[in-house]
């Protein structure tokens, strides 16, 4: 009975989609107040509906109602309850009615939140969004229906992959999803205008908080998600090229360079036809990235099932593309800018180069993962792009995204004076090179190593400055009266959006300074017995007894590993092989040991006939900078998103 409340719900929902999308059409048409607000309640009806809709799948999977066969395929009665809610988005069906709840939410927001402001586009705006929730109801109610039935009803369900039996089941897809979704607004805005004809920068300041918000949690989901693979594939990396990592990583390049865009046509009115061509960019990879991870064409740890809906995605993309690609062009006139640049060394030239590599960056990744699909359909090839390609490319391309992101804060807005940008930059470019230079003589690294930290160093310390200049520009703006009473408390929380971009930039830092100890790990892989001990660079492991446990559905069964270090005993790990009732082939739980440093990460291979294990080791330079930089994006981006946004003033050529 739920069950079929939820499908009627969602049937209903895409009945008040289409009635919402033409009452627009007929609303503009007329300039008819009554036939936008109708349409304004149909929308919100539809969140209402799709919300239903979830509901209900939550709970025929708490239920453990066989009967759909969504929940049969990815649950079991033995799956702990916290899994079955999870459960929900661990398959395509479901994780496209997510993608359709988040949307709907997020239209409700936009109707409501801009109610009495950008009344002229508005309309416009809800018709893309409209547009893209029809879409998404007619997969849904196609060919990747959570609600379809499986007669006969089974006693037992098929269970959730092991892989995904894992708290990052719980923040790594959504914050996917809100970042892929939340981009969808700035879309429809920048869509909306361009229909309207209407190409002032007000969609810009409205849409600043939504781009900040997506590119947020777009970078938590890769991050997270990074982290997830980290502790449960075992292979003691965080980042593989996947296709799937790929399918995000493509409108983040884009997302990146468009956040960073649209501060020039705030400032100088400038790069409107870029900013349009990376907002539509950045939305037709995360659908690109949806077709690639749902349609099963590519291989991937991630990926779902092969589908029928591949084609569809493909006909969407490309009817969005042409419709975009048609509006841009009929209104090119009207985004041109009268703005010319008055030297070469300015943050407009600046930010143009960021937009060239991220875009060559983006590229990059596109090719690499949709090549080898091309090779096999047209030619019946197999090809298979690996790290080394990525590695190869990206590198010097992250090198001058590093580079350019310290340069920029030391560049002035039309021209900067040469002579005042080597002072600036002598003391950072010095310490950078001398320290990169001695830790590279030191330890043999290479070039790649001393590329990549020197210009981490270079803009961290230019971004410290900045943020020391920043703190004193405050204090010095307060009237003298008033100096002793200013607490520091308000100078930190003074000019948010500037110290939020401060942090973030220097996120990335840290997150450059993690990758550089990528250059220094150490593997090694032995079989040991009991009693016995291995030397694995500076950690002696002592192979202390076997051990058998169990942990809510799974058997787990490892090793008990004493880990010394100049002969004293620092830790115990237990890397352990657990086994699902529903899955015939044992996971793979890895035991870390972690400080500032370093991971010492043991993954346990096998336990053998003989009474011996069989264990890989991994000592791993530098990872916790990499999680650190995630708390340094969240505090970046809560000081960014918490200014008060000014009206934009047109600024003098």
């Amino acid at each position: 009975m739920i069950v079929d409340i939820g499908y009627f719900a969602m049937l209903s929902a895409m009945v008040l989609a289409i009635f919402s999308m033409i009452v627009l059409v007929l609303g503009i048409q007329r300039n008819n107040l009554n036939l936008l607000n109708s349409a304004k309640n149909g929308l919100t009806a539809k969140f209402v509906m799709v919300a239903v809709a979830y509901l209900a799948l939550t709970y025929a999977f708490t239920a453990d109602d066989f009967s759909v066969r969504f929940v049969y395929m990815n649950s079991s009665t033995d799956l702990p309850f916290f899994y079955k809610l999870t459960a929900v988005w661990g398959g395509m069906e479901g994780s496209l009615l997510l993608w359709q709840f988040i949307l709907s939410f997020f239209t409700l927001v936009v109707v409501w939140r801009y109610k009495s402001a950008n009344r002229e586009i508005l309309p416009h705006t809800l018709i893309v969004l409209a547009g893209i929730s029809i879409f998404l109801l007619f997969l849904l109610l196609g060919w990747s229906n959570p609600f379809a039935r499986f007669f006969p009803i089974p006693e037992e369900g098929r269970g959730l992959n092991p892989l995904l039996q894992n708290p990052g089941m719980v923040y790594h897809p959504p914050s996917l999803y809100l970042g892929y979704v939340g981009f969808s607004v700035p879309f429809a805005f920048a869509l909306g205008s361009l229909m309207r004809g209407k190409l002032d920068n007000n969609w810009i300041l409205s849409t600043r908080r939504w781009t900040l918000f997506s590119w947020f949690f777009l970078t938590m989901g890769m991050l997270l998600g990074a982290q997830w693979a980290y502790i449960e594939l075992g292979w003691g990396g965080y980042w593989a090229w996947d296709p799937v990592e790929n399918a995000s990583l493509m409108p983040w390049l884009t997302g990146t360079a468009f956040l960073h865009s649209v501060i020039v046509q705030e400032k100088r009115n400038g790069l409107k036809i870029w900013n349009m061509v990376l907002i539509i960019s950045t939305f037709l990879l995360s659908i690109l990235g949806t077709f690639i991870t749902r349609s099963g064409v590519l291989g991937s740890v991630h990926a779902f099932a092969k589908s029928n809906i591949g084609p569809a995605f493909l006909i969407f993309i490309a009817v969005v593309f042409v419709i975009a690609l048609g509006l841009l062009l009929v209104r090119q006139a009207e985004l041109s800018s009268d703005n010319k640049t008055a030297g070469f060394f300015c943050k407009e030239n600046s930010f143009l180069l960021n937009n060239i590599v991220f875009l060559v960056m983006s590229f990059t990744v596109v090719y690499g993962t949709i090549f080898p699909l091309l090779a096999e359909g047209l030619a019946d090839k197999k090809l298979s792009i690996q790290a080394p390609f990525f590695n190869s490319i990206m590198l010097p391309l992250s090198v001058v995204m590093i580079l350019l992101m310290g340069l920029t804060h030391f560049l002035g807005w039309r021209k900067t004076s040469t002579r005042l940008l080597v002072k600036n930059l002598s003391l950072p470019f010095i310490c950078s090179i001398v320290i990169m230079g001695a830790i590279t003589f030191l330890t043999g690294g290479g070039v790649g190593l001393f590329m990549l930290g020197s210009v981490s160093i270079f803009s961290g310390i230019i971004i410290l400055i900045e943020f020391v200049q920043s703190i004193r520009i405050k204090q010095k703006q307060q009237p003298k009266a008033k100096k002793e009473k200013t607490s520091i408390g308000k100078i930190l929380f003074g000019d948010q959006r500037r110290k939020g971009g401060l942090i973030v930039h220097l996120g990335i830092v840290f997150f450059a300074i993690g990758v550089c100890g990528n250059y220094f790990n150490v593997e090694t892989s032995f079989t040991f017995e009991p009693g016995q001990e291995k030397k694995v660079d500076v950690y002696n492991l002592e192979f202390k007894d076997f051990k058998r446990y169990q942990a809510r559905n799974a058997t787990h069964q490892g090793i008990v590993i004493d880990v010394k270090k100049n002969g004293e005993k620092i830790t115990e790990l237990i890397p352990v092989k657990s086994f699902y009732p529903t899955s015939p082939q044992p996971m793979t739980e890895v035991a870390i040991y972690r400080t500032v440093l370093e991971d010492l990460y043991i993954s346990l291979s096998s336990i053998n006939e003989d009474g011996s294990a069989t264990v890989v080791v991994y000592v791993n330079p530098m990872v916790s900078f990499i999680w650190t930089s995630i708390v340094m994006f969240c505090i970046g981006i809560i000081y960014s998103m918490s200014y008060k946004p000014a009206q934009f003033k047109k600024m003098k050529p």
